[in-house]
């Protein structure tokens, strides 16, 4: 496959002139369209991403779906060429973008409003065709000269290049994540609420909702607690305008604005609009097949019984004596929260890694995405003793139990659970959990605390030569 270059042709009629962005998935080139002489935009598959059938399909269809979605706000989307290299055509849009306009210096109110207006407008035109942005921040939002915005990259990539830590957090939008993409929830047209809420809020103070020391405390930060008042860093905001930016950062998104209209509404006319009122939640994917569960090792539980026995009962006298008489609600048990997820292949050649750029599709809540591994010639994978994938928690907590939805059957994996991240299998320790001849689904009882789970696949299971296994979702518990 050749490489994109300037004065490369595509579709016949597409020439490069210069690279202009690049990404995770796709590199973006201003090109000339030599049939109707205008300037526009190509977004280029990566070769080493081309080769996947899947990827590049569901990059050229997400793209034919964008492209049916019309409004001013929105970069226009042109045509689709197959390739090779698959790439999209975009309407070019001259000017800046709005995180290079904030870095001069916060909008004014008004600015704000106008500009949280047409975005809204935009995305209402999105979320009518079914499609969720996932990644709104300043740098997708292009002014054109007259300062009117256009949102970019809508429906075509989860994510951006350099965009992810070594986790599988997105790095640059870390500051505009919704807290259910944080958690690994499904998202829907909430999250662009959430985001596009992240963005007013810095447009207005000059800074993020969260910044913490790192973008993985900042991301998890919105788990945690909400954002300052902005009026309290720039007192001028009016407080109709501010309220109707919290609303639309609340951390449930049954507590949110349900839609991009009801945001609208309170950003144009906020002193007559109500907090949002909760409301029921989007219903979710039908489930999917019965899994096959599978137990852990057996293991010699009596002697920790005993102590776990006199434990209880020694707590319990405790409890009696100085327990009042009326007891008050038990906090509810933490849950588990995945906040992250990275391939693993520390016996590949080069950095550690097996489509890294596509792990956090293991755990982004769609069963229709996928995270595969490398084909190999034996689905025992040869030299190697096995690859896959690490998923990061919050903190060290204690893991019930883990599922496992694949494309496979009759595949192997182990998995192991350990405090700290680590750079080969064996930091991982002995397997808390294991199976083989698997199903498609296979759920794992777990019984173990930490941070880091690792989930190593040993046997790519059934199927022709070379062999790879996808994972559809893993699910902690």
């Amino acid at each position: 496959m050749e490489s994109a270059h300037p004065g490369l042709q595509l579709g016949g009629r597409y020439t490069l002139r210069e690279r202009r962005a690049s990404g995770a998935t796709a590199t973006v080139w201003l090109a000339a369209d030599d049939f109707l002489e205008r300037r526009v935009a190509v977004k280029i598959l990566h070769p080493h991403l081309s080769d996947d059938r899947e990827l590049a399909g569901r990059f050229a269809q997400e793209a034919r779906a964008a492209a049916m979605v019309s409004h001013r706000g929105l970069v226009a989307v042109y045509d689709t060429i197959k390739g090779p290299p698959p790439a999209i055509v975009m309407e070019w849009v001259e000017g800046i973008d709005l995180r290079q306009r904030l870095d001069e210096g916060p909008l004014t109110g008004p600015e704000a409003q106008a500009l949280g207006a047409e975005l809204c407008a935009a995305l209402g035109a999105l979320h009518e065709a079914g499609l969720v942005h996932r990644d709104i921040k300043p740098a997708n939002v292009l002014l054109t000269p007259d300062a009117r915005p256009k949102l970019a990259d809508f429906g075509i990539a989860t994510a951006n290049a350099g965009d992810r830590t070594a986790t599988g957090i997105v790095l640059g939008t870390a500051k505009y994540l919704s807290p259910e993409q944080v958690r690994g929830d499904r998202i829907d047209q909430r999250t662009d609420v959430y985001a596009l809420a992240a963005v007013l809020y810095e447009s207005l103070t000059g800074q993020a909702p969260f910044v913490r020391d790192g973008d993985l405390a900042t991301a998890l930060a919105r788990l945690e607690g909400d954002p300052l008042d902005p009026r309290s860093l720039v007192p001028a905001i009016p407080e109709p305008l501010a309220r109707a930016v919290m609303g639309g950062l609340e951390r449930d998104p049954a507590h949110r604005w349900p839609h991009v209209a009801a945001f609208d509404e309170a950003l144009t006319a906020p002193a007559t609009i109500p907090l949002p009122a909760t409301t029921a939640p989007l219903p979710r994917p039908p489930a999917p097949p019965s899994p096959q569960v599978v137990h852990p090792p057996p293991r010699r539980w009596w002697p920790r019984l005993v102590g776990v026995g006199l434990f209880l009962a020694i707590g319990g006298l405790g409890w009696l004596l100085i327990a009042p008489d009326q007891q008050s609600p038990r906090s509810p048990a933490p849950s588990v929260q995945p906040v992250g997820v990275t391939a693993f292949d520390p016996e590949g050649t080069g950095t550690p890694g097996e489509h890294d750029d596509l792990a956090l599709l293991a755990l982004d809540g769609d069963r229709e995405t996928s995270w595969p591994t490398e084909r190999y010639v034996a689905r025992d994978l040869g030299a190697k003793s096995g690859v896959g994938l690490v998923v990061e928690l919050a903190q060290i907590s204690p893991i019930g139990s883990i599922t496992i939805e694949t494309d496979a059957t009759g595949w192997a994996v182990q998995i192991a659970v350990a405090d700290a991240a680590g750079t080969s299998r064996a930091d991982y320790g002995p397997p808390v959990a294991e199976g083989v001849d698997l199903s498609s689904v296979a759920e794992f009882d777990i019984a173990a605390s930490g941070r880091f789970a690792l989930i190593w696949f040993t046997d790519l299971g059934e199927g022709e030569l070379p062999v790879q296994i996808r994972i559809r979702e893993i699910t902690v518990r």
